[in-house]
């Protein structure tokens, strides 16, 4: 009797295997319902590109030293005058001033024994704060002072005001306190 018990267990077995689900169906039935993966974001990728353009635009200003003030004064004779020769300015000659680099503000100042009788960008017949021309009309000491200072440049002192008479030494020393370092030439004119 075995027979038929084996023959009834086996068709038992069989019994529904036509409904059974493929073979794999758990994975495809986790697959489809799963969450779609995110798209991984690269945006930090942006921080390569920007901090190497970080780095050399800081190696360079450590690298680069900062522009300084510069005063460059030449001498020309008029146009139409006598030629003189020498080193050294003559009278009648045109003082040639400029004044670059340095902070947004910039001024020339120039004295003639001791006396201010040019501050330019103030002075009408300045071309601006980096250049002025004048005429050598008298003999005597031609101090040339640029300042340049990154807030406005206080005026020099009031003439013949409660502080005394305007001097190149108050003016220096008002230029001091304020703590600006002028560059400075000294022309004695013939």
């Amino acid at each position: 009797m075995t027979e038929p018990l084996s023959r009834i267990e086996a068709a038992l077995a069989r019994l529904g295997a036509e409904h059974e689900p493929p073979v794999g169906w758990e994975a495809r039935v986790l697959a489809a319902t799963a969450p779609a993966p995110r798209k991984r974001s690269r945006w930090w990728w942006l921080s390569v590109p920007v901090g190497t353009v970080g780095a050399v635009a800081g190696l360079l200003l450590w690298l680069v030293p900062a522009r300084g003030l510069a005063l460059n004064v030449a001498f020309a004779s008029p146009p139409g005058g006598a030629v003189v020769r020498g080193s050294s300015p003559h009278r009648d000659e045109v003082m040639q001033v400029t004044a670059t680099g340095g902070d947004r503000y910039r001024e020339i100042r120039i004295y003639v024994d001791d006396e201010l009788v040019l501050m330019c960008p103030r002075d009408p017949t300045c071309h601006g704060s980096e250049r002025a021309d004048l005429a050598l009309s008298r003999t005597g000491t031609y101090r040339v002072m640029a300042l340049t200072s990154s807030s406005p440049i206080p005026p020099p002192n009031d003439p013949a005001g409660a502080s005394g008479p305007r001097t190149l030494d108050r003016d220096l020393a008002q230029v001091r306190d304020a703590g600006l370092t002028p560059k400075e030439s000294t022309y004695t004119v013939r």
